[in-house]
């Protein structure tokens, strides 16, 4: 296989990634949870939704992704409705903003398609290049 074609494909896992992540922040987004207390626990109620990114890192060849968690993780919210709220009436809210969310998956949606397209061309030119007469 060519090299271009792992890094391509490479490429391809990693918006994959961007993508999955942005899509389970945007599902998220309404979720909440108990506001953690000072030791991280959410005495006995439901966790706040983690939202997640994708931190790119340069590997031999291509590209690896990671999910990496959003900080600060969650928003205070009033909500003394919620079965979660605290006795202030404040629930955890996902940390996320959906313009940025948008913004993320349009960038994974162009760089897939960049990464198909070297795929693409690689292809045509094994093809050209196995066609080709001696």
């Amino acid at each position: 296989m060519a090299a271009s074609i792992g890094i391509a494909l490479s490429g391809l896992t990693a918006q994959t990634r961007r993508l999955d992540a942005s899509a389970s922040n945007v599902a998220n987004v309404r979720s909440t949870g108990a506001v953690p207390t000072t030791d991280g626990s959410a005495e006995g109620k439901r966790a706040p939704y983690q939202p997640l990114a994708v931190a790119q890192t340069d590997a031999n060849p291509g590209t690896r992704a990671t999910f990496t968690p959003i900080t600060p993780a969650y928003l205070q919210e009033y909500a003394p409705d919620d079965s979660a709220a605290n006795g202030d009436g404040m629930v955890a809210s996902p940390n996320v903003d959906l313009a940025t969310e948008r913004v993320n998956q349009m960038a994974a949606s162009r760089a897939y398609g960049a990464n198909i397209a070297v795929v693409r061309t690689q292809d045509e030119m094994l093809t050209s290049l196995l066609d080709s007469k001696v």
